[in-house]
């Protein structure tokens, strides 16, 4: 059985990689925090090993990171993986970046006789936990065929889509909807409140008629109906991937109008303290321009 490594014991990466060590893998697990680490290594993981020693020692490694920056700094810096791993190394990117960084990592790659598929991850916390995520995967279908069975560990709908890049532009697609309809909750949820609209009768019609999404499902039930909004997946990042796909659209083009305004406001709800809030909060942005 291959030895595996995971970088980014996160909200994601930590039952993502659990599940592995489960699944009866070998995993080796690195995060930013210690005290991460320690409760992997409580789960049967193992730790201890640096960046460099994994990238000789494992035969397939997974990075799950917020930032396209931190992707860059494990996979493509000087101590990083690429530079320092062994041929025929398999390395998978769980993150929301741009296609343009994973093309780059992909060629960097290939230049050393390794493979690099970029994999982003849709369903959240509970889909991390229950093994159940979408996975979107670009790159080699020979390395995405060999890797096939780590995939079907971690999630219920994998698809491979294409070349290097292939994957992340789905991904980016999908969280500007995912941007847009969390705009459309908040605002919608905001009249209600003044229109004097009970929100759980509310959200019990909507849920059944066109207007249900799981979006408005996972908003209302996670955090606006216990008026909590401790972060599944944080304002900030979301903002990132809206970022992220507003220069996919500048590479194309393409004009996304409601994109540009769903910007506006999200850099508006960060300016008012809100990037470590759940993206959900948005409802709280539209609540203070309702006073």
């Amino acid at each position: 059985m291959m030895k595996l490594a995971f970088i980014g014991l996160g909200n994601m990466g930590f039952p993502m990689s659990c599940n592995l060590v489960k699944a009866g893998y070998t995993v080796y697990g690195v995060n930013r925090s210690e005290p991460k680490e320690l409760q992997f290594q409580k789960q049967g993981g193992h730790i201890g090993k640096s960046l460099k020693e994994l990238a000789q020692e494992a035969d397939v490694i997974m990075t799950c990171l917020p930032l396209p920056a931190d992707v860059e700094k494990v996979l493509l810096g000087e101590e990083g993986i690429i530079p320092n791993g062994k041929e025929n190394l398999i390395i998978i990117d769980f993150s929301t970046v741009s296609p343009n960084l994973n093309k780059k990592i992909y060629a960097a790659a290939k230049e050393k006789n390794m493979a690099f598929l970029d994999a982003p991850i849709s369903g959240g916390t509970t889909g991390a936990e229950a093994g159940t995520l979408s996975i979107m995967v670009g790159g080699d279908k020979e390395i995405y065929d060999k890797v096939l069975p780590i995939f079907e560990i971690l999630g219920k709908n994998v698809y491979h889509i294409g070349e290097s890049g292939s994957g992340s532009s789905i991904k980016l697609l999908n969280q500007y909807m995912v941007s847009a309809h969390t705009q459309a909750v908040s605002e919608a949820f905001v009249l209600a409140e003044k229109a004097g609209i009970d929100l759980s009768l509310l959200y019990e019609i909507l849920n059944v008629s066109y207007a249900q999404s799981k979006i408005m499902e996972r908003h209302y039930i996670n955090n606006i109906s216990k008026d909590d909004f401790t972060p599944g997946f944080e304002l900030g990042l979301l903002h990132k991937d809206i970022s992220l796909v507003n220069e996919m659209a500048s590479s194309f083009d393409v004009t996304l109008p409601l994109g540009q305004k769903v910007t506006e406001l999200i850099s508006e709800a960060l300016e008012a303290g809100l990037s470590k809030d759940d993206m959900s909060a948005m409802i709280k942005l539209m609540r203070e321009k309702a006073k």
